[in-house]
């Protein structure tokens, strides 16, 4: 089916290049000429999509979010089958972390969120999600610190070009899993 007879297909194509762009070269950089180019569609069908850039910027960040909640379904999943193990979270983060361009787009999504405060609930998903996911394995508290630890090290592997590896992640989860602050003096 050409993309003239499949608008909503068109659509998705320039959001598609929209969250590629600003993956590759972050959201400032956006344009409709270049998301056009990425999508190869007339420079128009992108203005006549998405007026603004406001507009297409929300709508590839409405994307990352969306992705990020599939994400959480199949981490919980495989989480919930490892009985919840720091070692069985440790791997579903190395396996997370593996995927470079999907971590960049989520930090996309968080770093959008943190100059666009109206974005901040979008951005706060993975989180958010990750800490109910753990509540079912540990007390609410350490399901928190974990989850804000694993945010951590997503960081970190997108500032030193590797994740931490699987041991390091294995030790943090079971430290922070397994501490209830109340006891922390």
């Amino acid at each position: 089916m050409s993309a003239r007879k499949d608008p909503e297909g068109r659509r998705r194509s320039i959001v598609g290049a929209a969250v590629q762009e600003m993956t590759e070269h972050g959201p400032a950089t956006l344009t409709h000429r270049r998301v056009a180019e990425r999508a190869q569609v007339p420079l128009g069908a992108t203005t006549y999509y998405f007026a603004t850039l406001d507009d297409l910027r929300r709508a590839a960040l409405e994307s990352i979010a969306a992705q990020n909640e599939e994400d959480l379904e199949e981490i919980a999943a495989a989480i919930t089958a490892c009985g919840g193990s720091p070692e069985g979270i440790a791997e579903q983060l190395c396996l997370y972390l593996a995927d470079r361009d999907r971590v960049l787009a989520e930090n996309v999504l968080y770093f959008a969120g943190v100059h666009q405060p109206d974005l901040r609930p979008l951005s706060r998903r993975w989180v958010h999600g990750m800490t109910t996911i753990l509540s079912n394995h540990t007390s609410p508290a350490a399901a928190r610190a974990t989850a804000v630890y694993m945010d951590g090290a997503v960081l970190y592997a997108l500032l030193n070009d590797t994740p931490l590896d699987r041991a390091e992640l294995t030790a943090a989860i079971t430290a922070l899993m397994n501490t209830d602050p109340k006891d922390a003096t």
